[in-house]
């Protein structure tokens, strides 16, 4: 069984081509049955590769889409859960179907330790920082929230990526030391 792995995206670029893109994957969504037959159903990214045009045995594609949304502003928004890794060759197909468009991700799958971003401006995904907490799950937060949370745990301000790590550690064996299961761990997307 495959680690799945979380992305959202954001598309952007000439409105024909993103309203295009965004027709076809709710035309695809609102059918009764699936395109073409399959595990995942409607929303199969296979489906998506097929009405792209492309032939989804030679993409890997083992996942689906959902929470499709086409913003006033033109954005394109979706998430997929995909297996191991983000759907880059179904990326590919749409970069190729609709030149225009940029594709911008924030992709998560931490049992493989990936946890990365294009979006280098934080222009749509702006929380990419992740506290990881086996008590409570997880949270996304800004850079300065998630030092802002770290701080109010301390009760002393935290302000850099160096003065988190040395807390997060102390945290971590007092934890250890007290024989609790509550450890921290923070994530930073990786920019790629």
């Amino acid at each position: 069984m495959p680690n799945w792995c979380f992305t959202q995206y954001a598309i952007c670029g000439e409105r024909k081509e993103v309203r295009s893109l965004y027709a076809v994957m709710n035309r695809l969504q609102n059918r009764e049955a699936p395109l073409l037959p399959n595990g995942f159903g409607k929303n199969w990214l296979g489906c998506l590769v097929k009405r792209l045009g492309k032939n989804p045995q030679s993409v890997y594609c083992r996942g689906e889409w959902r929470d499709l949304n086409l913003a006033a502003d033109g954005t394109l928004t979706f998430s997929t859960e995909h297996a191991w890794s983000r759907p880059n060759e179904v990326e590919d197909v749409i970069q190729e179907k609709y030149p225009s468009l940029s594709i911008y991700f924030l992709e998560e799958e931490l049992g493989m330790d990936i946890f990365q971003t294009n979006d280098e401006y934080g222009q749509f995904f702006k929380e990419t920082v992740i506290l990881d907490d086996e008590t409570d799950g997880m949270e996304y937060f800004t850079e300065e929230k998630a030092f802002e949370r770290l701080s109010l745990l301390k009760g002393a301000p935290i302000t850099d990526w160096e003065g988190a790590k040395d807390f997060l550690d102390k945290y971590n064996a007092a934890q250890d030391a007290a024989g609790t299961e509550r450890h921290l761990w923070l994530h930073k997307a990786d920019i790629c």
